[in-house]
């Protein structure tokens, strides 16, 4: 997994959030304010263009510039925590300009240490935490198996989609959605709704 294939996956990630947006709209409005599905077809779409003009093959300076990237581009709660999903990776691959299976789950592992460390939350809160850690004890459980790549990942999709239904039990803590209390159950948390369509992206460019 290379810097050209880095794109690919940011490509495919802009194509589902593409198709996916009215309904991110609709399920984030419900909530919360309803620019999730703005915020993640507008931030994905602006880092796969920049990857055109970032000179470096080091996928953890890759990483980074579209960390920051994001960030200025869609200064949102949700892009605020992705672009640190972002900038935490991005520490895990410095210095490779190709990342295996083993890597991968590091910095996905890095991502869920970031997310809980900023937006103070932990898993079981319904937020995106609750797709994002199931997903990557699924690539940590790959690698120490030795897995192929793309079955890692399309096993990591899966334990999202499971988080996502898992979340419709869990009453909201956190932001606006907080204040719904009871309303919130039998509804998917948007965020993890969000990481959900990340990880189809990541499968989808296999």
């Amino acid at each position: 997994m290379n810097k050209e294939f880095l794109k690919k996956v940011l490509g495919e990630i802009t194509k589902v959030m593409n198709e996916e947006k009215n309904y991110l709209i609709e399920l984030d409005g419900s909530m919360g304010d309803g620019d999730l599905g703005l915020t993640m077809s507008t931030g994905f779409k602006t880092m796969y263009d920049e990857v055109d003009n970032i000179t470096s093959e080091d996928i953890g300076a890759v990483m980074m510039k579209l960390g920051m990237k994001m960030n200025s581009t869609v200064p949102s709660t949700m892009g605020t925590l992705i672009s640190i999903c972002f900038l935490k990776a991005a520490k895990e691959a410095k210095g490779k300009t190709e990342i295996d299976l083993l890597t991968a789950s590091k910095m996905g592992r890095a991502a869920v240490s970031g997310v809980m460390e900023r937006g103070k939350a932990k898993v079981g809160e319904k937020t995106m935490l609750d797709s994002l850690d199931p997903a990557v004890k699924a690539l940590e459980k790959a690698a120490e198996e030795n897995e192929e790549v793309k079955t890692a990942f399309e096993k990591a999709y899966e334990a999202a989609k499971q988080g996502v239904e898992n979340t419709k039990q869990i009453k909201s803590v956190h932001g606006r959605a907080a204040y719904y209390g009871e309303k919130s159950l039998g509804r998917p948390d948007s965020g993890a709704v969000a990481v959900m369509f990340i990880f189809k992206g990541i499968f989808q460019s296999f």
